[in-house]
């Protein structure tokens, strides 16, 4: 409780025409434990492993909804060459690792009016007693005009540069009055 009452007084007092602390618990913030949560539901419970479930695109449906459209392209360019993307826990549940829970770290406004999140997630693996924890970053934007996860770097950074010049035409422009 204190944490979130430090964050959203942190997050307040950002430059004019910024969204607000409040804006940033509303918008991006909500918008990603949305997400977050359709993902742990929709990977398989309890003891049922996850191979034996066969996860697929469809049972993240809720998730995949709140998911910028360009990142979905790009998680299935990555899927079609092999590879997986972070937008993609379909993948990893196919291959035995799902959220089991996650918590809220930190909320910052970032460049072209975007937010980055920061998780703690603890994943299950099947066969192991233990779960795996990580802390993730994911960048949330305004796409036509609703808020969308755009990215997430496991164990990583966004850094502003990456954002200010990445990402063409993946999400809304602010409004010139809250660029930054």
């Amino acid at each position: 409780m204190h944490l979130a009452i430090f964050l959203l007084a942190a997050a307040a007092s950002g430059p004019t025409g910024s969204p607000s602390g409040k804006d940033l618990f509303r918008g991006p913030a909500r918008c990603l434990l949305n997400y977050l949560e359709a993902v742990r539901l929709a990977g398989p419970r309890g003891t049922v492993p996850a191979r034996e479930h066969h996860p697929s695109e469809e049972d993240y449906r809720e998730a995949r909804a709140l998911t910028a459209p360009r990142a979905l392209e790009k998680a299935q360019r990555d899927a079609a060459r092999g590879l997986d993307h972070p937008l993609a826990p379909w993948r990893s549940a196919a291959r035995g690792l799902v959220l089991e829970s996650f918590s809220l770290l930190e909320v910052r406004r970032a460049p072209r009016g975007t937010a980055v999140v920061t998780v703690r997630e603890r994943w299950r693996r099947d066969g192991l007693a233990w779960l795996e924890v990580t802390t993730s970053e994911y960048l949330v934007a305004r796409v036509d005009g609703e808020w969308k996860v755009v990215d997430r770097r496991a164990g990583g950074r966004f850094g502003d540069r990456d954002i200010a010049e990445g990402y063409k035409r993946w999400f809304d422009d602010p409004p010139p009055s809250a660029q930054r």
